[in-house]
């Protein structure tokens, strides 16, 4: 199996790892390929929590509304992301696809069965919390401490992080300036300007809307640390 999740602590490391020929026919036997389209949902927020999901292809974006209806944008995520994991019995969160996307739809119950009956897998599935917990207070240190350039800086990283090396340079933003801001924590005109600031000093340039190139990889990954 290739997927990968968007952790850099264990890049390799996905459900599948050390479970041998027989133990990942048994975890594909539950397998339900479901297919989205720009737009579409995966699950919202409040509803029953049935199933568990990893990404194979396209982008899906998680957010977060309070009773109010403030939203914050939680994770942009990537083939290879597990998703799903929840201690309660419903989703704390929403699921959208930014593109068109394949994910692999693993109910819920038969699941956590099969855990207990594989040692392995249950403890991938720790060890992907584990690391989605580490990533989440990456992002909080982000949103805390860091000058709006600075969180842009962020996200590029970690979209750069996801490409081939040799293509790493070359960013197409999926998303929205609003979905952008509501992950960072920023308003849209705040991200234009963090833009256009890392523009004006040579760290990036910009081609459309949509379409960024990172000139100076060593000084956006040096305004990205997240430590």
């Amino acid at each position: 199996m290739s997927l990968r999740p968007d952790y850099t602590d264990e890049p390799d490391l996905t459900i599948y790892s050390g479970l041998s020929v027989a133990e990942i026919n048994q975890l594909d036997a539950l397998v339900i390929q479901r297919t989205l389209q720009a737009g579409d949902y995966l699950f919202h927020q409040h509803t029953q929590a049935r199933s568990v999901y990893m990404l194979e292809a396209g982008m899906l974006m998680m957010e977060r509304s309070s009773s109010t209806g403030r939203r914050q944008v939680m994770a942009f995520m990537h083939p290879g992301n597990f998703i799903g994991i929840t201690h309660r019995e419903h989703y704390e969160f929403t699921v959208s696809a930014l593109t068109r996307a394949t994910v692999r739809d693993i109910p819920l119950k038969p699941f956590t069965a099969l855990q207990d009956a594989l040692p392995q897998l249950k403890d991938n599935v720790r060890r992907i919390g584990g690391n989605i917990l580490a990533h989440t207070l990456d992002q909080v240190f982000a949103l805390g401490q860091k000058k709006a350039d600075e969180r842009v800086c962020f996200l590029l990283k970690q979209l750069s992080g996801r490409l081939p090396r040799q293509q790493a340079h070359m960013i197409e933003l999926m998303m929205t300036r609003q979905d952008i801001a509501d992950y960072l924590g920023l308003t849209i005109e705040t991200v234009s300007r963090a833009f256009g600031k890392l523009k004006r000093e040579g760290i990036i340039d910009i081609y459309s809307a949509h379409t960024v190139e990172i000139l100076d990889a060593d000084t956006l990954a040096e305004l990205a640390l997240a430590d």
